[in-house]
């Protein structure tokens, strides 16, 4: 009887450790997915400001050649 009892209280621990093992697995996609964002956007910025600062040096680029 207590082998029946040890054999089930042992299921039953590994089911709940699968639930919560599935759970964290899904908890640490969030992240990565908030990080992946942000690295995404940051690069954006950069080209948009590598995109400015080109055009403002062409812009300043015929002031020079005039002097």
């Amino acid at each position: 009887m207590f082998r029946l009892l040890l054999l089930c209280a042992a299921f039953f621990a590994l089911t709940a450790c699968e639930k919560e093992k599935k759970d964290s697995t899904t908890i640490g996609v969030v992240p990565k997915q908030i990080i992946d964002k942000t690295t995404n956007d940051i690069n954006q910025a950069t080209a948009i400001a590598a995109e400015k600062l080109k055009a403002a040096e062409n812009e300043a680029e015929p002031e020079d050649v005039e002097k």
